[in-house]
């Protein structure tokens, strides 16, 4: 990783860390860089604005089911893969993003055109992952074939999105990764 990466990296995380300790709109640009000990405007390189850190927040979302990938690679079970990866997605969620920051991600997310919101969802690495496994179910016999791929895979990320907006809303209220591994589970048996 080059300096510029890590830097960009370093503010990130300290931007992340304030997020979590005193809540998203509580923090400055200002705080971030003090916290990263770097100048106002190293952080104009790197960020448009303190909402950029969300864009970024996606991309480490990326970078994670990427790891994830190659973990999943072992099992051999497409319903034992997408189970993995659910769960896997809740707790990260959970740990490391928190739920104050899932909150300012939907508001970011509902503040984009449709056609930014399609472009960024399809090309994600989570829909690529998810297609690639209902197609790797319906090749295996487990999901019917007549069905779109594509289509099934949305389904499945809508139901993820929805369980994630109500723990949103229910302030964390219920157990996460139970809750979707349950819906999605009595979804795909409809594949």
């Amino acid at each position: 990783m080059n300096k510029g990466a890590r830097t960009k990296q370093l503010l990130y995380n300290c931007a992340i860390a304030l997020f979590k300790e005193k809540g998203y709109q509580n923090v400055s640009v200002d705080e971030i860089v003090r916290k990263a000990g770097t100048a106002k405007g190293t952080f104009y390189i790197y960020f448009q604005s303190k909402s950029s850190i969300i864009g970024e927040m996606m991309r480490q979302y990326d970078a994670y089911y990427d790891s994830l990938c190659e973990e999943m690679s072992v099992l051999h079970s497409v319903e034992k893969k997408l189970d993995f990866l659910i769960s896997r997605s809740c707790i990260f969620t959970e740990k490391e993003i928190g739920l104050d920051l899932i909150r300012v991600l939907y508001e970011n997310q509902l503040q984009m055109r449709p056609d930014e919101q399609e472009a960024m969802d399809i090309n994600r690495t989570l829909y690529q992952v998810i297609i690639h496994l209902i197609q790797e179910g319906q090749e295996k016999g487990l999901y019917r074939a007549d069905q779109d791929c594509i289509y099934l895979a949305e389904l499945l990320i809508r139901c993820l999105r929805g369980t994630f907006y109500e723990w949103c809303m229910k302030a964390g209220g219920f157990n996460l990764e139970q809750e979707c591994l349950e819906v999605t589970r009595r979804l795909r048996s409809s594949f």
